[in-house]
């Protein structure tokens, strides 16, 4: 397809097809486009609204020319879009350490921080974890230990040519809406938390046309893009290739709702400490919050059969040390 032609159809603010979307992606992950042309195409997606086709086919081109990993079928990750600018704990990254406790297969796709104070690597390199670039060995963890850490930078080389972009326009765009898209590991399985509760069905909807198995695309009504413990949480559920929506409420299943003061995160460090305090029963609100994500980890993996009972696993893994030695087998690896 002709670039200029797409461009000029994208500055006239009209909706690009998934294919048109491929091709325009594919010239700026393969560096065909100069910088002012990057920024120009991002900001008029941004200001028109990015459509489910142009995100559709911007994910396909970036899993094309991502580094790969070989996994089964069950893997879940946790991967959310970030930028809900609640500046609390690690959620995401420790449900998804708490699932893995439990048996639950992760290939957890992340990066460190962008738009917060800590982002999931910013933890998990907090709490001895290391990266590795080396697909076998990431494989090898995920057989030996049921989880992995694929560090965004490593999988995604094509990012280079937007980097200098993203940090010049400082907002957010189409990329922030990608990662979660694109894990490395191709899992079928997602809890997938977003910044708007606008790109839920979105999200669903891609996701579907990819060949997604279970999925959970979650928002906050305080806005967190997690299940939230504040409030009730607006869910976006994928199974058998039917999407439905309603409204989680946490008290339904016996928890009671928390104030996001309780889980205010900090640097890197600081939300690492609250990690182990939290794995050693130390950090109630923290627990109960992962519990609920953890246990919708667990469920969207088949190994329970609703949240409620997922959250009952995650808390017994917590409780009895199973957690606490997880992580000690993985950071000593």
């Amino acid at each position: 397809m002709e670039i200029n032609n797409i461009k000029n159809k994208l500055f006239s603010q009209s909706n690009l097809t998934a294919e048109e979307s491929f091709s325009l992606f594919s010239a700026i992950m393969n560096g065909k486009l100069n910088e002012i042309d990057t920024s120009a195409i991002l900001i008029s997606l941004k200001i028109k609204g990015e459509t489910k086709d142009e995100i559709l086919g911007a994910t396909k081109i970036m899993r094309s020319k991502s580094l790969k990993i070989s996994s089964s079928a069950n893997i879940v990750d946790t991967c959310g879009t970030g930028g809900d600018m609640s500046d609390t704990l690690n959620i995401s990254t420790a449900a998804s350490l708490v699932a893995a406790s439990c048996g639950v297969t992760i290939a957890k796709h992340g990066n460190k921080s962008v738009s917060s104070k800590s982002g999931s690597a910013d933890m998990l390199e907090n709490i001895g974890y290391k990266f590795s670039d080396d697909p076998k060995k990431l494989e090898d963890q995920l057989e030996n230990y049921n989880f992995c850490f694929m560090f965004a930078q490593y999988h995604h080389s094509a990012m280079r040519h937007v980097i200098n972009v993203r940090k010049a326009l400082g907002t957010r765009t189409i990329f922030n809406l990608l990662g979660p898209l694109t894990n490395p590991a191709n899992a079928k399985n997602q809890l997938l938390g977003v910044y708007e509760k606008k790109w839920l069905n979105t999200h669903c909807e891609v996701l579907n046309e990819l060949g997604s198995n279970k999925v959970m695309i979650v928002h906050g009504f305080d806005g967190l893009d997690e299940i939230t413990l504040s409030q009730n949480t607006y869910i976006c559920e994928l199974k058998d290739k039917k999407i439905k929506n309603y409204n989680f409420d946490p008290r339904d299943i016996g928890y009671d709702y928390i104030s996001l003061e309780d889980i205010k995160g900090g640097d890197p460090k600081y939300n690492a400490e609250c990690f182990i305090k939290m794995i050693n029963g130390e950090y109630d609100q923290f627990q109960k919050i992962v519990e609920i994500n953890a246990g919708a980890a667990i469920y969207l993996s088949g190994k329970a059969s609703d949240i409620k009972e997922g959250a009952i696993i995650a808390q017994k893994s917590i409780t009895e040390g199973k957690t606490k030695d997880f992580i000690t087998n993985i950071t000593n690896e």
